[in-house]
């Protein structure tokens, strides 16, 4: 569980949207959907069979009469296997795809070809299956085929189908796609698929080329004309592109799909005044459509343009939309903009699901206001109503009292609850790290010590105790190992990838250190780490590097004690 003041939400995936305009479709829906899946097909095909295939038939439509679908699938393709009849074999083939048994689709699809070779159905589904078990070229094959025999018009189901796809399935889908632009020059939703590929790829100007062509083939392609704008922006040319999107707003402006997209550039852009009209109009527009304003609401409080998100989040709390959602986001809008009276308010009016999350951001704020008693009161009625989660509460209040500056009552705190629960890891790992905060590294080690008896492998606990010791310069082996072996179970950990280039670096091996710190820090350039990787390039000889590193981390935070330290330490001026 998090205790962060943003919540997550789950957003549909970009690459399927664009995806889905490939179909021609003037104006996406506001909140995207997946699409239901189809019926499963249990209508008897009209013709006459021997006695077993009947059996094995009626069995299927029974099955499938009780939802009991892979027993009917079972029967179908027995059928299809021993009849060949292309009816019987196309139900066998779209009740596989629909319980995404892709091998199967597959095979029973190229059975479908062998009998109609030209059949949309078949070829659209043989397509379908080959994305999803990683065969793009075949897939090539299938669409190549769909194109020639029926025209763009079969892109329509393909694509409306592939909303369903995860992103990886969906890049390959363009893939295809964009593979066929050139065997089919005049087919606008080809370039536009090569212009989302090569997007995708981060190829701006060929990406700008192929929209262009797809603009060429159909002037009036509405989604290419926004992605032509979605890329101006990203090459830079912000102007351009905002001009170009205000255009078609003005040429269409009661298409709702343009104007969305006007705002997401204006607010990118820093435009908030020109940001704020737009979405003022769309909520005139669409008064209606309160999950429409609720998702700008929260484009703009994300982007930073408070005013706006705040005058949508309170008409919609007027209306009784999703209240404990609405002044969720209210408090966070209040907090942005330096409120803390009034998002402690907005956060103690939460209830249901979102309650702990937002009454927890209360406390915190209470504590950077000096309110600790009544935040203290919070967390422990918290801990009564929440029994399962009271771990996380103290050593969130505990993270509270540290950050405004107060380790000791921090400590004071874990003591007490270790004191109903001396062996419990997650409060034995807080109480060290804040022994080490204080310079405590005695108290520090032995809480890990107990932390890695109870488990040895837990990898926190081993970096945590390897890089005290590396940045010590004791124990250095030892350390090295304990890193290693936390390294193992999160390769990718940026804290970790510091800790092994820092405890090289304490070896003697600056030069096995550095990828590890130079990987660490293009996840994770923080002050320790910048100071880190600045460090090992001086001493390898690259003092231009180096500087650049400390002197990127102090324009982001001037006084950073570990950038300061590291330049006293090794005579260096800026």
């Amino acid at each position: 569980m998090s205790f962060d003041s943003q919540p997550m939400k789950s957003r549909p995936s970009l690459l399927a949207a664009a995806l889905f305009a490939l179909a021609g479709c003037s104006q996406m829906p506001s909140t995207p959907q997946d699409p239901a899946p189809a019926a499963p097909p249990r209508d008897l095909p009209p013709i006459e069979y021997d006695g077993e295939t009947l059996g094995d038939l009626l069995v299927a439509e029974s099955a499938a009469q009780r939802q009991s679908l892979r027993v009917t699938m079972a029967y179908y393709a027995r059928a299809a296997e021993t009849t060949h009849d292309p009816e019987i074999i196309g139900q066998a083939t779209k009740l596989a795809t629909y319980l995404e048994e892709h091998e199967q689709a597959r095979h029973l699809a190229g059975l479908w070809l062998e009998r109609q070779a030209d059949n949309a159905d078949a070829l659209r589904l043989a397509a379908l299956a080959d994305i999803q078990l990683e065969r793009p070229e075949q897939a090539t094959e299938s669409i190549d085929r769909l194109l020639a025999v029926h025209g763009s018009e079969a892109l329509i189901p393909l694509v409306a189908e592939a909303r369903g796809l995860d992103e990886g399935a969906n890049q390959r889908l363009l893939n295809a796609l964009s593979g066929l632009a050139e065997r089919y020059p005049e087919q606008a939703p080809l370039w536009y698929a090569r212009a989302l590929d090569r997007r995708q790829q981060s190829d701006l100007d060929g990406a700008l080329e192929a929209v262009d062509t797809a603009l060429d083939q159909d002037p009036d392609h509405g989604e290419a004309a926004l992605l032509r704008t979605q890329i101006l922006f990203e090459q830079g040319r912000r102007d351009k592109a905002l001009s170009e999107l205000s255009d078609i707003v003005d040429e269409a402006p009661d298409a709702r799909r343009p104007r969305v997209a006007y705002v997401r550039l204006l607010l990118a852009a820093g435009r908030y005044d020109r940001a704020s009209e737009q979405l003022t109009i769309l909520a005139e527009q669409n008064p209606r459509d309160l999950d429409l304003q609720y998702s700008l609401a929260l484009l703009a409080l994300e982007s930073g343009a408070m005013d706006s998100a705040e005058a949508i989040l309170q008409r919609l709390l007027r209306q009784g939309y999703r209240p404990n959602e609405m002044r969720l986001h209210l408090g966070q809008a209040a907090e942005q903009r330096g409120d803390s009276k009034g998002a402690i308010d907005y956060y103690l009016k939460v209830k249901g699901g979102e309650s702990l999350q937002a009454q927890v951001q209360a406390a915190r704020l209470m504590y950077s206001e000096g309110r600790g008693d009544q935040a203290h009161a919070l967390i422990t009625s918290l801990t009564h109503q929440y029994p399962e989660q009271a771990t996380l509460l103290w050593i969130s209040e505990a993270d509270m009292r540290a950050a405004n500056g107060d380790p000791e009552s921090a400590l004071a705190l874990l003591d007490r609850a270790l004191e109903t629960a001396p062996d419990n890891p997650e409060l034995l790992y807080a109480r060290a790290m804040t022994a080490g905060g204080l310079g405590n590294y005695e108290a520090m080690e032995a809480d890990l010590r107990r932390v890695l008896e109870q488990q040895p492998d837990d990898p926190a606990a081993l970096n945590a105790l390897g890089y005290t010791w590396a940045d010590q310069g004791v124990r250095l082996e030892q350390a090295r190992d304990m890193i290693r072996r936390a390294l193992e179970q999160q390769p990718n950990d940026p804290a970790i990838l510091d800790s092994m280039g820092w405890v090289l670096y304490r070896l003697g091996r600056p030069e096995d250190a550095l990828p590890f710190l130079r990987r660490a820090y293009a996840q994770f350039p923080d002050p320790e780490v910048s100071a880190h990787l600045g460090e090992v390039l001086w001493v390898l000889g690259e003092e231009d590097d180096a500087r650049r590193v400390w002197a990127t981390a102090l324009e982001q935070s001037p006084e950073a004690e570990p950038i300061m330290e590291t330049l006293q330490r090794l005579e260096v001026t800026l």
